[in-house]
This record gives structure tokens, sequence and C-alpha cells, in this order.
């Protein structure tokens, strides 16, 4: 009898470091859904910058990967430096990577890949991939060489077929609203039938009707399997992009001191938010080299929707960091900027009523470096203490802020659905069998959407077979 399974390196108990097996039993079809990176694997054995892992042996023997040499690339940093010879690398053990959208726990350890294996990503993920690995001041470790990857890129309803043994396979992605431009969900056709994954999403987004998009096409399919992100599976906030620019308006209008605003580089629609606070009180947006990189990556990528923006207008200003070492890219950056448009530490202490200042860190060390004066106010738009790119000590934040006499305020729209938009997306599609990933609470969404099937992934490498059979209980 055909069967599918689904095994799970990541994702499990956590929320992140996505890196989902799905293999077709009839033909020997694999694929990876998403190959992220774990922060909460991280955390238990790294401290950046201090330590770092120097091997894919190590991040294999510490279960941060799945320990399947034939996966992983055997070339080196002396072979990245004198070109790409892919040859080198071994038959793969699967046959694609499907990156569902371009944050660091859902794609950050492709890094590691065997250069023989096809990566399909959104146009924009790609774009910003590679904008990132770009600005990466020192090549320290194998999981920030991006070099020589085989990037496949992928629109909106696009079928991508993966051809073996005279079978087929077919992944159709369908794009969904996240903190992230190019997020999409996947439509997977198999010998057995239809499984799908949603990816990070949202309903409460500025592009909500892209969810919706991929919830109607959900509902065209008989789902045996649905693999679904649980991240607000305990706690939800409501809070549209429109609420947080109105609550972000009314604070920089009551505040004649400094504004310090804490986001993700990555994330456009909050961007938006603020150039768009700026624009309205007056104040001058200003962001460093790294942010102004990835962001023109962004606004240049295809389908963007935030054509209003003009990072070379008045409204915009690059914070001077002459003192510190920059990557290429950044310099690149730096030198393409005219010198009327950049802001040095001190005019920003001489008018601070002027600015909105970005976090170039996260964190201690933005305001140890910036110093700003007695009655500033910092807001956290992200979510706390953690966001999926970076890690912040909190509670030492929380201490410079007081020392300095800084006012903490948090306002943030989150990339990731409620429990009540996971519940309609569910009964909508209505599978056979729901799988949760990418939460801490998968029994609580279990039991708050009861009516569906679940089998839920107790432990990393936890393997799931779904039979050609119906599995309706």
């Amino acid at each position: 009898m055909s069967k599918v399974s689904i095994t799970f390196f990541g994702g499990v108990n956590e929320i992140g470091g996505n890196k989902i097996l799905l293999r077709d039993h009839h033909s020997g079809i694999g694929i990876y859904l998403d190959f992220g990176k774990s922060f909460k694997v991280s955390r238990q054995y790294y401290e950046f910058p201090f330590t770092y892992p120097e091997s894919i042996e190590e991040l294999i023997s510490i279960g941060a990967i799945p320990p399947d040499r034939r996966l992983y690339t055997r070339l080196t940093k002396q072979d990245f430096k004198i070109g790409c010879d892919a040859g080198r690398d071994p038959d793969p053990s699967v046959d694609a990577v499907f990156i569902s959208h371009s944050h660091l726990d859902h794609y950050g350890h492709i890094s590691l890949l065997n250069r023989r294996i096809p990566i399909y990503v959104g146009e924009c993920a790609k774009r910003i991939i590679l904008a990132a690995s770009s600005l990466i001041y020192q090549r320290y470790s194998p999981e920030v060489i991006y070099d020589c990857l085989d990037l496949k890129t992928f629109r909106t309803n696009d079928e991508i077929i993966i051809h073996k043994n005279n079978a087929e396979l077919v992944v159709r992605p369908i794009h969904v609203d996240h903190s992230i431009p190019g997020a999409y969900g996947f439509i997977i056709y198999t010998s057995i039938g239809t499984i799908a994954y949603t990816g990070d999403f949202r309903k409460h987004g500025p592009h909500k009707h892209m969810t919706e998009e991929f919830i109607k096409e959900l509902e065209k399919e008989e789902i045996k399997a649905l693999i679904v992100e649980g991240t607000h599976a305990l706690y939800s906030e409501m809070m549209s992009e429109a609420d947080v620019f109105e609550k972000i308006s009314t604070i920089t209008e009551e505040t004649d001191n400094l504004v310090i605003a804490d986001f993700s580089r990555s994330d456009l629609d909050r961007f938006a938010t603020f150039y768009r606070v700026a624009r309205k009180t007056g104040r001058v947006l200003v962001i460093d080299a790294k942010r102004y990189s990835i962001l023109s990556t962004i606004l240049e990528s295809p389908g963007i929707l935030a054509k209003d923006i003009d990072l070379n207008s008045d409204v915009i200003a690059l914070i001077d960091e002459k003192k510190r070492r920059m990557s290429p890219g950044e310099k690149n950056v730096w030198n393409m900027v005219p010198e009327d448009k950049k802001v040095d530490l001190s005019e920003i202490h001489k008018n601070p009523e002027k600015y909105i200042f970005t976090v170039v860190f996260g964190g201690a060390k933005d305001i140890k470096t910036l110093r700003p004066p007695a009655g500033s106010v910092y807001i956290l738009s992200s979510s706390e203490p953690v966001n999926e790119e970076r890690e912040i000590s909190f509670e030492k934040l929380l201490n410079w802020l007081e020392h300095f006499g800084v006012a903490a305020y948090h306002i943030h729209s989150s990339g990731h659905a409620t429990p009540l938009d996971i519940r309609e997306l569910i009964e909508r599609a209505d599978p056979e069998i729901a799988i949760p990933v990418h939460t801490e609470h998968p029994v609580l969404l279990r039991n708050f959407i009861s009516r569906i099937k679940w089998m839920i992934p107790e432990s990393k490498g936890a393997r799931i077979e779904i039979p050609s059979g119906s599995t309706s209980p």
C-alpha cells in the first residue's frame, strides 16, 4: 500500500526551527518543507558572538540538524573562495527543499545544504536571503555561508513538479500574509492524495486577502493531512497594523524628545507604519545601512504593495556608522547614499525631538551607544522579549532604559494567526488529520479545535505515516 511519511526534525514543541521531511514512498521522492534554524537549540549551546557552530558535524551532534550526512555540503570555506564545484557533494538524499518565507527559523540552515539540492523560494524571499547574507560581516561559521546554493524561484499558484522513478510529486505555493513579504503556504499532491502546509500566516494583517486566497484553495482540495502553525495557540493580541499606526502616532505626537523604534529589519509593514508616522509628525526616520539595504531589496521585488515608500525622501536618514566595522554590502550602501542623507549621534542629541531612531543591533547595546536623553520613548514593536530574527536580553534592556530615564511601550501586530483564525482555517480546509508545528502548545490546539482528528509529533525526529486509505475517525 502506498504511503507518505512526514518526519519532524524541527518545529516540535518549539516556535520555529521548522525542518519537515515529506517522503512519498511510492516514488521515493523526498522534500523538505522549510529548513530553519532553531533558536531554542542555539540558546542551549551557543552565545553569539563568543561561541558559534564550527562544523556541520558539531550541529548534528547536538541535534540542531538531521543526522543525514548526504543532506549537507562537503565544500569548505576555502572551496567557496575559489569557486563552486557542486559535483564534489554526495548524491543527495532528498530531491528538493521548499522555503515558505525568509525568516531565519524557516530558512537559516539552507546554508549547510548539499549544493546539488534545488531550493525553491519565492522571488521576494530569494532577494531577502541574498541581501541578508551579503551583509554578514565575518564568515566565521558554516551557518552563514550561503554561496553556490541552487535557489529556484516561484510565484503564487506556480506548479513545481519533482520527477523521479517515472513518478512525480507536485507542489503548489499559495501566498499568505505574514510579518515579512513573500510568505507562502504549500499544497502538495502526492501518490496518496493532497497534503498541505500553512507556513506562518495571519488573518489580521494589511494583506489578509492573501491568506483568504490560500484558505479558498484549501477548500477546493480533499486534504488528507494539514500541517498547521500554532505559534499563538495559548495567547494572542488582537491588533491590526492600522491600530499600531494610530498608537505610535499618538505617542510620537505627545513626545517632545527622541522616539526609539525597535522592530525587525525585514518587516516591511512595520517599517511602512513608522515611515508614515514620521511623515505625519514631521520627524526624520533614522535607519542603518543594513536595514536600508534589506528594505531596498524588498521594495524592488515584484508584487510589493508599498510603492509609496521612498527611501531617498526627506523622511529617511542614514545613521553615521563610520567607526563601526561594516560588511562589504554595508559599505556599498554607505558609499551610495549622499552625505546630506547621513546623520550622526551628535545631531540626534542636539535635536532629539526631530528624529525617530531605529535600533541597529537590538537591545541594550543600542541604548548604551545612543545614550538617549531623559524623557525619550522606546517603542518595542516586535514580539517580546524575542523575535524571529534575533534574541535580546530584555531584562538588561529595561535596566538601561531605566538608567537613562526612557519610557518603554510595546506596540505590535503579530505575524501569526490568532487561535480563532487557526480554527477557521482548519475547519474550512477540513483535513482528515491536522498536525501542529511551530508551537509550544500542541495539546491546547487539539483540545480547542476538537472536531478535527489530530496527530501530534511528540519529539524531534518523530515520524507520522499517512496511508493511502482514509484516516478519518
